[in-house]
């Protein structure tokens, strides 16, 4: 009997490093060469590695402190950019780090906690905590005249400004939720890419082919997500933890130091 191919959490994981590298390039180096099938490729990226949190978050010995490690990755994450965009500006060809998707994840673990204490019949505990991101959205704009405030607030995220804001929240519950109906999670996805197809300005049917509006071509993934085996396959829990920010701030130094040069 012919085996049947699938993929374990860790090449899901090593798939997905992949197509954001390429997602990453473009963001780097757009105004060097035309990039945009990488950018394009690059949507699923995000479904990938949520869909992978959601899997971590319902394995983990501990959920404490699988958040824990998110948050300490992402402020760390945000210490590492001022530091970097500082010492090393780019003030041309809007070449800005702002990438942190450890915060996004920590919030995705925040959301699915809040699903736990719901289904332990802790109602009002888990509506709180799902609700807390909610209040710190308002943060930035109450320590609008206090530069030292406006910095803390970065250490407080918010679903709303975050890397891929609501969007990833909507997706990871909807992962987390329907764990082990795949049909299900895979339906969900197509319904979030289509949402965000079709509520953009400008909308128009061509626009989702030109390069003008392809974050929809996140619902490929879908075909990533339907060969999981369920397993965890083997590889360090923590490679993402390094290969994630190393990467991104390796293309910005080079970004930097091409365009320094004058190559680009």
């Amino acid at each position: 009997m012919t085996k049947k191919f699938s993929l374990n959490g860790f090449q899901l994981k090593l798939i997905g490093a992949l197509l954001m590298v390429g997602d990453h390039i473009h963001q780097m180096f757009y105004y060097a060469a035309d990039f945009t099938i990488l950018n394009m490729l690059g949507r699923m990226a995000l479904p990938l590695f949520l869909f992978m949190c959601a899997e971590g978050f319902y394995h983990t010995r501990s959920k404490t402190r699988y958040s824990l490690r998110l948050y300490i990755a992402g402020a760390l994450m945000i210490i590492a950019t001022d530091i970097i965009s500082s010492v090393f500006p780019i003030h041309v060809h809007s070449v800005v780090l702002m990438n942190n998707i450890f915060m996004t994840m920590f919030l995705a673990t925040i959301a699915m906690r809040a699903v736990d204490l719901i289904r332990e019949k802790k109602v009002a505990k888990g509506i709180l905590l799902f609700s807390l991101p909610i209040f710190s959205s308002l943060l930035p704009f109450l320590c609008a005249q206090n530069p030292f405030l406006i910095q803390l607030a970065f250490f407080i995220p918010s679903y709303l400004m975050v890397e891929a804001n609501i969007v990833a929240i909507i997706l990871v519950l909807c992962f987390y939720i329907f764990r082990e109906k795949r049909t299900i999670q895979c339906l969900c996805l197509i319904i979030v890419s289509f949402i965000t197809a079709v509520a953009v300005p400008d909308f128009s049917i061509m626009g989702l082919f030109n390069g003008q509006n392809y974050q929809w071509m996140m619902v490929f993934a879908i075909f990533l997500i339907s060969l999981y085996n369920g397993k965890r396959g083997k590889g360090s829990k923590y490679f993402f933890y390094i290969f994630y920010p190393a990467h991104i701030y390796g293309l910005y130094l080079l970004a930097y130091y091409l365009l320094q040069s004058g190559i680009v």
